[in-house]
């Protein structure tokens, strides 16, 4: 990635996750704001090991390796952009997939596919106007653990962004307020997202 296109997604990848995150957190297993049902408690380990699965299956079902996986928490957000009050904390995980650009429809068409198999709730099914991309999301309504998969900018690979449901933190960890990384795998790097209007 050229540091031109690493500044220009610093400057996105925050509008990404708030949209990812607050979609995961308003409604659902985990919402922190708003609803009766109360909040599990996680350590940030086991739900990073949680993500870092769901990723690696989607690797696996494109045939590719899974590049620059990483994760990070931040505190729940509402439906209108409130801040949980409890320590309510969620996790972002992102990576790349190198697929060839002839390979990235049927690609998504077969983690889709693999995700309606287990269960998981497809909540969107996208190809491009010119055929050569796409993306595809799911919801995982057990876990509430939601992924995209989108065709990046330079229609080299797939770019994955994951977000887990809203925990409360175990004693001792405070995810929501720690400005740290968790890199399970491989060192970080952001992917570049493509949309139609990048064609």
């Amino acid at each position: 990635m050229t540091f031109l296109r690493l500044k220009a997604w610093r400057r996105i990848a925050p509008f990404f996750v708030v949209l990812i995150l607050a979609a995961s957190c308003a409604s659902g297993p985990g919402s922190p704001l708003g609803k009766d049902e109360p909040l599990q408690t996680r350590p940030v380990a086991e739900v990073a090991a949680r993500a870092e699965d769901r990723a690696q299956a989607a690797a696996t079902a494109a045939g590719a390796s899974l590049k620059n996986w990483h994760v990070s928490t931040a505190p729940c957000m509402g439906r209108f952009g409130e801040i949980a009050d409890n320590g309510g904390w969620d996790l972002a995980g992102f990576a790349r997939m190198w697929v060839d650009p002839e390979d990235q429809i049927s690609t998504l068409h077969r983690i889709r596919d693999m995700w309606q198999q287990q269960g998981y709730e497809i909540t969107e099914d996208h190809a491009f106007d010119d055929g050569t991309g796409g993306s595809v999301s799911m919801r995982d309504l057990e876990t509430g653990i939601t992924m995209s998969l989108t065709t990046n900018k330079s229609r080299d690979g797939l770019a994955l962004i994951l977000a887990s449901a809203c925990y409360l933190p175990v004693e001792g960890e405070d995810p929501a307020n720690d400005d740290t990384t968790w890199v399970p795998t491989q060192p970080s790097a952001a992917p570049d997202i493509a949309s139609d209007s990048d064609k």
